[in-house]
């Protein structure tokens, strides 16, 4: 009753009749207050921007006090609304309700002791969160609260209980460094990898070297975080070597630890796991084993709206065109383009779909002696932006370019753009990410000295058809969308016909 005591000296009647949050009432549709009229503008989309948003709320210009005004008011009401979710609705996962939980008891402690100083009500705020926090090793909590204890037996003169906390602070405050510089060293090497940059070598060998150190930090440190953080690392520098039995071996360690800490599963941390281990199932062309796993009832149920949604769709169409399963593939093409979110999404995702339905339309054909019936001028307007991607689906789009024209006897269209790939070739595919891109263009200038013969492309033994025929040597990139050395003869037995 003490703690209450205090509490409610802390949170007085002049205090509460100026909390200024997000309740029911604006979110009641007969609220006609502009507070719930912007948020229903920026939650129907009808407001996208400044301009757009003065014009809906006031009929006015950006510059409007008014609006500006208004806009800055329902920005501090929805931060504040932040830390009054519902856990269980927020978090689906035990952990990060606890973290969660715990802070925001930080954060209270932390004004209650600018407004009161470090009383026995910290004391006892502390101590019943202690246990939880400890229990999920949330160090950048514990140091904090530890600290608070310390400060508390300094006042009260217990010197007794400070040395015995002082033990667990110092202990505290080495993991949570170090548990910082881990997030960090993660940042550090991720950077390169999101960066529009060549995936070298010396690249990779820099990147081994941290990972290196990332693992020998996971040892000291005994938090799912940081495991999680390590595996994402380990699958960018994986992929990037195209090692897929390391890929699955991290998947595998990573589900264990799941399911041995129930509590440390996340939506996103099984989303992950299930894109890294289909992939790698899928460059293996195990195709069944990577559908099963995806129509596993077990399986992670992803909304349709979410761009995890379209990621695992991307590959589920490639798992049945590779398969020469066509009609799922367009199945799966259809769910896509026939989401109701589709159209919303960016122009580089609605236009990897076209790429892929070419593709299709291809795959079709040439296994079903299709006419190949497909307008090139009309796809390749469609595509402006993945077009100017130089190395990426800009590839892609080249060579289904050249299939196609290769089906409809068009050579002389063929022979009259090899010029330009050579110059293509030389000035972006020369570094580890486009060298499939590099080997695949290798073979086909080549057969275009043959004068696409097949006599000639059939017998072929040049090492670049070797090379693409090899498992875990380099990178298979997303724009690869039917392995290269499955065109190769299918472009063989397109010069037969």
């Amino acid at each position: 009753m003490d703690a209450l005591k205090e509490l409610v000296k802390i949170v007085n009647r002049k205090r509460l009749s100026k909390i200024d949050v997000f309740d029911k009432t604006f979110l009641n549709q007969n609220n006609s207050n502009l507070y719930y009229t912007l948020y229903e503008g920026l939650e129907s989309g009808k407001i996208i921007d400044d301009v757009s948003a003065a014009k809906y709320l006031y009929d006015s210009e950006d510059k409007d006090a008014k609006f500006r005004k208004l806009k800055s008011r329902f920005k501090n009401k929805i931060l504040k609304s932040v830390l009054l979710f519902d856990i269980e609705e927020i978090f689906n996962n035990e952990r990060g309700r606890v973290y969660y939980e715990c802070l925001t008891n930080n954060q209270i402690i932390e004004i209650i002791i600018q407004l009161s100083g470090t009383t026995k009500l910290v004391y006892e705020l502390v101590k019943e969160d202690y246990s939880k926090a400890l229990k999920y090793n949330l160090y950048d909590i514990l140091k904090n609260y530890s600290y608070y204890l310390i400060s508390y037996y300094s006042l009260k003169g217990d010197k007794k209980s400070l040395v015995e906390e002082e033990s667990k602070y110092l202990v505290y405050l080495d993991l949570a460094q170090k548990e910082q510089f881990a997030k960090y060293l993660y940042m550090k090497i991720a950077v390169d990898f999101n960066r529009p940059i060549p995936i070298t070598n010396e690249l990779l060998s820099d990147v081994k070297h941290n990972l290196s150190r990332f693992f020998t930090l996971r040892k000291e440190i005994n938090n799912p975080e940081i495991d999680f953080y390590y595996f994402y690392l380990a699958f960018l520098y994986y992929e990037s070597n195209n090692e897929l039995d390391q890929i699955l071996s991290i998947c595998d360690e990573a589900e264990q630890l799941m399911k041995l800490n129930p509590n440390i599963v996340t939506n996103t941390r099984r989303m992950v796991m299930l894109l890294y281990k289909v992939k790698a199932l899928l460059h293996y062309k195990q195709f069944d084993t990577g559908i099963k796993l995806l129509n596993n009832d077990d399986t992670i149920v992803i909304p349709e709206t979410s761009m995890n949604w379209y990621i695992l769709k991307e590959t589920e169409f490639k798992l049945y065109l590779q398969d020469d399963k066509i009609q799922e593939a367009y199945n799966v093409y259809e769910q896509v383009i026939n989401n109701k979110s589709f159209k919303r999404q960016v122009a580089e995702l609605t236009e990897k779909w076209k790429i892929y339905h070419a593709y299709l339309v291809f795959m079709d054909s040439f296994l079903n002696k299709g006419e190949y019936k497909f307008s090139l001028p009309k796809f390749l307007n469609d595509v402006p932006i993945n077009s100017k991607d130089k190395s990426g689906y800009n590839f892609a789009i080249r060579v289904i370019e050249i299939l196609f024209n290769a089906a409809r006897k068009d050579y002389n269209l063929i022979f009259s753009k090899m010029d330009a790939l050579r110059v293509y070739r030389t000035r972006y595919l020369n570094d580890n990410t486009y060298k499939r891109n590099h080997l695949f263009l290798s073979v086909l200038l080549k057969a275009e000295k043959s004068g696409f013969s097949n006599k000639e492309m059939a017998k072929a033994d040049w090492p670049e058809i070797a090379e693409l025929r090899k498992h875990n040597n380099y990178i298979i990139a997303d724009w690869e969308i039917i392995p290269y050395e499955t065109l190769w003869d299918i472009f063989v037995e397109l010069a037969k016909k």
